[in-house]
């Protein structure tokens, strides 16, 4: 029997096309961007529009989408997207690092507006791993906001670019079925955020009455209590 190397695996980078959706006023100027980072399963032509209220408020919103497109069931039907799996993870996020940073660079705002972070549920590891590793670093945002999410344990450490985020704003729903007890689950977030080198004085929780989905009336109080007072009495925070 001829003796055989195991078998030794190989990567190359290639060019490929991503796609981001926006909405945002017409006629006016923005008065900042807020980027959206969509959940597992979800595509970013409909996970946008769950942030309207955003875009009737004066904001631009831009949600990217994950790399890994699928089937939601079986071979044919609705399709999802994702931003990485177990599998080769690393190579993984590197890849939507650098698709978030040129999209960020690529997207003509206003200079001196506010930009601010979101993640949704699996996107909300995808945004805060970008704010600690993208080129711009942490510093470049005003706000960032975990909705529906956990925060990714392997943020860098103490002594990194997360010295300089900004306020994160945590959001859960109450009645969320991934979530078994939502005060634990903020403590667990805030303990995570410290040892990845956040400010724990600079996070604020927010619950709102309901399940796994986007609650515009509480990403706006978040948006509000970053920039500042909001337009209207029903943002106050």
């Amino acid at each position: 029997m001829v003796r055989q190397n195991p078998p030794e695996v190989g990567r190359i980078t290639v060019p490929r096309t991503a796609r981001y959706w926006s909405i945002g006023p017409v006629d006016t100027a923005a008065k900042g961007t807020l980027y959206a980072l969509h959940g597992y399963g979800q595509l970013a032509e409909y996970f946008i529009r769950k942030f309207q209220p955003m875009a009737d408020a004066g904001w631009r919103v831009v949600a990217p989408e994950g790399g890994h497109r699928f089937y939601l069931k079986g071979t044919d039907g609705r399709v999802g997207a994702s931003w990485m799996t177990k599998e080769d993870r690393l190579s993984d996020i590197q890849d939507y690092i650098t698709f978030l940073d040129r999209l960020r660079g690529a997207i003509d705002h206003e200079e001196g507006t506010p930009e601010v972070l979101l993640g949704f549920s699996q996107g909300v590891a995808t945004a805060l791993r970008w704010m600690a590793l993208g080129t711009r670093g942490a510093g470049s945002w005003q706000g960032a906001i975990a909705h529906s999410g956990v925060i990714p344990p392997d943020l860098p450490g103490r002594g990194s670019a997360l010295a300089s985020a900004p306020d994160l704003h945590l959001i859960a729903g109450k009645a969320d079925p991934y979530i078994t007890d939502v005060e634990r689950g903020f403590r667990s977030s805030e303990e995570l955020w410290r040892e990845g080198g956040g400010q724990i004085d600079r996070v604020h929780r927010h619950m709102f009455d309901g399940g796994h989905s986007v609650d515009a009336t509480t990403v706006l109080k978040a948006i509000g209590h970053m920039i500042g007072a909001w337009d209207s009495p029903n943002f106050e925070t």
